[in-house]
């Protein structure tokens, strides 16, 4: 059993991620200002699903798949922010066609979440790294990190949620005349996903 005071700081640690963009964060926006809502969730659930994975990886204690992971991490990221960019070109130079003309079908939309997740390398890392410093029960810790990988999936996935319903509430606000102008954000906030992945180092 985990203490309360360890999950209560678990949880605070699990928001203020949340609560920070990336790479999976600029894709549930950017697509939710482009194509509305159910793209967004789509696209959340796709991000999640990744996500998932990559906690469960790290809850068993897979260390050759870290390892993996780590041998080729830059070259996941350069695919990741590469096709980053080509989505946000490909928004830039449909801004104001409106979304029925390119909205992405949902196996597409939930595609891209789980793509992108995947090509930030830097979370299983992070992951593998960052749920054992909440363990108290050294000798058999696989429950309490399994407890802790559901918590973070949880939170997790609230975050994104919101980040989606945010934006899509933007994109109401910025409907008519000013449609272009949140295609061309959302292009924009895409590049800045990319960025995001680019920076990411091996610190």
């Amino acid at each position: 059993m985990i203490p309360l005071e360890s999950l209560a700081l678990f949880v605070l640690a699990c928001l203020a991620l949340a609560a920070t963009p990336g790479p999976n964060v600029a894709l549930i926006v950017g697509t939710s200002l482009r194509y509305g809502r159910r793209a967004g969730l789509l696209t959340a659930a796709g991000v999640n699903v990744g996500l998932i994975a990559q906690l469960a990886v790290a809850a068993a204690g897979l260390a050759y798949l870290v390892e993996a992971f780590s041998h080729h991490f830059d070259l996941v990221r350069y695919g990741g922010a590469a096709y980053l960019v080509w989505l946000a070109v490909r928004q830039w130079r449909s801004a104001g066609a409106g979304p029925a003309t390119s909205a992405p079908s949902a196996h597409a939309a939930f595609g891209r979440g789980l793509a992108v997740a995947f090509a930030n390398p830097k979370t299983l890392l992070f992951h593998a790294a960052f749920l054992p410093q909440f363990v108290t029960d050294t000798a058999n810790p696989l429950a309490q990190i399994a407890v802790l990988a559901v918590v973070f999936a949880a939170v997790a996935l609230a975050g994104d949620v919101l980040w989606a319903m945010a934006a899509d509430r933007a994109r109401a606000a910025l409907s008519g005349r000013f449609a272009q102008i949140a295609d061309r954000v959302s292009a924009g906030i895409l590049v800045g996903g990319a960025a995001v992945l680019l920076a990411a180092g091996r610190r």
